[in-house]
């Protein structure tokens, strides 16, 4: 080629040889090229902003989702709150939450270890034991993306074909611990790209699980501060404070309120302290299940006693109560092997009236009753 011919065509973007100019002079030919330039730069650009607008709505999505997560303390409404907003955020054809963490599989599957919850259209919670999600999403717990057309299902998916054809799998983790794994399904095989970059989904992952971390360990040191840890019922300070209000809230209005105090009474050695713990969580148990669902507080008020405390009750029908409580207690012994644990009952009635000043009045007159009946019928209760 002569050199007038390598002038006339001079190397394009990239080194590549433009299409000839022949026939036209230069300026015109480097005009051409240039527009030719242009438009590949025009759509370049254009495309480098469609990915940044895309790459912007993708953060708005994530902020979002991380407003939820680290404003919310229970792990009931996380849970709730933050599938709802990914689907709608993500139009995910499939959402499926699979936990894996001990207390949060206590939590949500209690009694149904193996079934699956479906909490909203396509939308799931399910469980997944710790062993089976480390196979599943592999053993660097990196964040997975399928394909039908690109790579396949992970197993797990694989009769889930005609619903699911491209997904995300991002293991919810802090460390080397799962706490589950979040699917984000799509009936649209080319969604979600097994080469597209993993980052974000990744974080996304660790602070989902940061979020319920802290919802456990705040729920701990709130049951914790409330509860007496043996029955699940509120501990001694907390009905205390119960009481309290609803003493000022019934002088206030002018409504009743009765307190029970109910005092158990079995044949335990508490060198068998095991069973007599065992004896105590099977009487609360049996006191939720006699009392109506709402409407009243329950409490463990000392070792071998529970406090009742019945709002817009008054004292005769307090009263009406006392006997069923003693014969649902008497008909149900605790039970363990061949060996049957007999409970009786002694019970107080305490209730407001115009010598009570203070909420500790009611519970000093339940007191002084109960103490009248077990001078009366002394200490009941054996073993059969």
């Amino acid at each position: 080629m002569s050199k007038r011919s390598r002038e006339k065509n001079p190397p394009g973007p990239g080194g590549k040889v433009q299409a000839s100019c022949s026939g036209v002079t230069s300026e015109s030919c480097n005009v051409q090229r240039l527009r030719q330039e242009n438009e590949a730069l025009r759509k370049e650009l254009a495309g480098v902003l469609a990915n940044a607008l895309e790459n912007e709505k993708i953060w708005r999505h994530f902020a979002a989702v991380e407003r939820i997560l680290f404003r919310t303390r229970e792990l009931d409404r996380l849970i709730e709150d933050l599938l709802r907003e990914i689907k709608e955020r993500f139009q995910t054809g499939l959402l499926v939450l699979f936990l894996s963490h001990p207390e949060a599989l206590e939590r949500f599957f209690q009694g149904e270890p193996e079934t699956s919850r479906e909490i909203d259209s396509k939308t799931w919670i399910s469980p997944l034991d710790g062993e089976s999600g480390h196979a599943l999403i592999g053993p660097g717990l990196k964040p997975v993306l399928f394909s039908t057309e690109r790579n396949g299902y992970p197993s797990m998916f694989s009769a889930s074909g005609h619903a699911l054809r491209s997904g995300a799998l991002i293991p919810l983790k802090i460390g080397d611990i799962l706490f589950g794994a979040l699917l984000l399904g799509s009936p649209d095989p080319g969604r979600y790209n097994p080469e597209d970059g993993t980052d974000l989904l990744e974080q996304l992952g660790i602070n989902i699980a940061l979020s319920m971390e802290n919802c456990l360990t705040y729920e701990k040191v709130r049951d914790f501060t409330v509860k007496d840890q043996l029955t699940g019922l509120f501990n001694f300070f907390q009905i205390h404070t119960i009481l309290e209000k609803e003493f000022r809230k019934a002088r206030r209005s002018g409504s009743a309120l009765s307190v029970l105090v109910v005092d158990l009474n079995f044949v335990h050695d508490w060198d068998e302290f095991e069973s007599g713990m065992e004896v105590l969580k099977h009487a609360a148990r049996l006191l939720e299940a006699i009392l109506p669902k709402d409407g009243f507080f329950m409490g463990r008020y000392g070792s071998d006693e529970f406090l009742i405390i019945l709002p817009s009750v008054p004292e005769e029908e307090a009263r009406e109560v006392m006997p069923y409580i003693s014969s649902t207690m008497r008909k149900s012994p605790y039970r363990e092997g061949n060996t049957a644990i007999l409970i009786t009952t002694a019970i107080g009635v305490g209730a407001i009236n115009e010598r009570a000043t203070v909420a500790q009045d009611l519970v000093d007159a339940a007191y002084a009753e109960l103490c009248a009946v077990k001078l009366q019928h002394g200490p009941k209760g054996g073993i059969v």
